[in-house]
């Protein structure tokens, strides 16, 4: 297929590929700013009319109207109709299996073409969604790019681009790179993937890129911890800083993020890598971030908000990282200190 009947945007909008390909240029090689919204279709969003009921469960309307597209003749097919039926509902931004199914039964040749189509020209976020599914199932080396720059609309779509990359060779590369460019919900979706790859080539990132600071990072916390080999990196004694920050990122993560994922009570090396964490920071000089670390991790062990572990190392531990929050230097720059 070849041809398209029917047209599925104007030129008055901008499509949602120029608008993250031209954050992206403003804002290179970082997350964009607000994950990049206002989308282009924010005001018509705002006052668009479909039926009452708008819900897409588990996307059934959506793997309904992929089935109905496909099962028409190729010369009959409107693509300008699936995007005005696309947008009267609240399409899934998941990939669920009965899509994913629908998607397969097509063509593949056809539903990469119709993907790319509306990943790249679309005006309005829904059809955007529904090309993204199909390349996450069809896509090519050759989408990469595509994929890549819809994903840094990381909100909605960096689940879709996540399944897309994972299936497409390069994986692990092409999911660092647009997870260094994405925060939140995006970042956590993209994280996810990398862990699950289990390609050893992402140790190094894993070890010291994953945490950005956001609440989210709660999430992965402890998929992180299991995929990244930290407590043999952690060993070693000329561990470098930005493996050290990141283990103490992670670990303060890891004790207050109960009911996102696995905790610090979960994590079966956690006692030794608290204390090669702690021999290795003692070396650091200290700053806030550091701080807050150490102090997070104090607290942990010192039974301040949930029983302490019981820990043959224990006493030690507590004793260590209070001894090194009271030092004079890593006293002064605490909160309490900068006012």
């Amino acid at each position: 297929m070849s041809e398209f009947t029917g047209s599925d945007q104007t030129g008055r909008h901008t499509t949602f590929y120029e608008h993250a390909l031209a954050l992206a240029r403003s804002h290179p090689d970082i997350p964009l700013p607000e994950e990049g919204k206002p989308y282009p279709d924010a005001n018509r969003r705002g006052i668009r009319r479909g039926s009452d009921d708008r819900s897409d469960f588990q996307g059934v309307r959506t793997t309904r109207l992929i089935d109905e597209f496909f099962s028409t003749p190729a010369e009959h097919r409107d693509i300008a109709e699936l995007c005005r039926k696309v947008i009267e509902y609240d399409i899934e931004i998941v990939l669920w299996p009965s899509m994913a199914a629908a998607i397969s039964r097509a063509h593949p040749d056809e539903v990469r073409e119709v993907g790319r189509h509306l990943a790249r020209t679309s005006v309005d976020m829904n059809p955007t969604v529904l090309g993204m599914a199909m390349l996450a199932v069809v896509g090519t080396e050759a989408d990469v790019p595509l994929i890549q720059t819809i994903g840094l609309l990381a909100d909605t779509f960096g689940h879709l681009a996540a399944k897309a990359l994972t299936r497409l060779p390069d994986a692990t590369t092409n999911l660092i790179w647009l997870a260094d460019r994405t925060a939140a919900w995006g970042r956590v979706d993209l994280v996810y993937a990398i862990c699950e790859l289990g390609d050893p080539p992402a140790e190094p990132w894993l070890l010291r890129k994953p945490c950005d600071g956001h609440y989210l990072n709660g999430e992965f916390a402890y998929k992180v911890a299991c995929a990244a080999p930290i407590h043999s990196a952690l060993a070693a004694p000329n561990a470098d800083e930005a493996l050290v920050d990141h283990t103490g990122d992670l670990l303060a993560t890891l004790v207050w993020c109960d009911g996102m994922g696995g905790t610090i009570w979960d994590y079966k090396h956690a006692e030794q890598v608290l204390a090669d964490y702690l021999s290795h920071t003692r070396r650091l000089a200290p700053n806030p971030d550091r701080y807050h670390s150490v102090w997070v991790l104090a607290r942990f062990l010192d039974g301040q908000d949930h029983p302490p572990p019981n820990w043959a190392t224990l006493e030690s531990l507590r004793t260590g990282y209070q001894s090194l929050l009271t030092t004079p230097s890593w006293h002064s720059v605490s909160p309490t200190q900068r006012g």
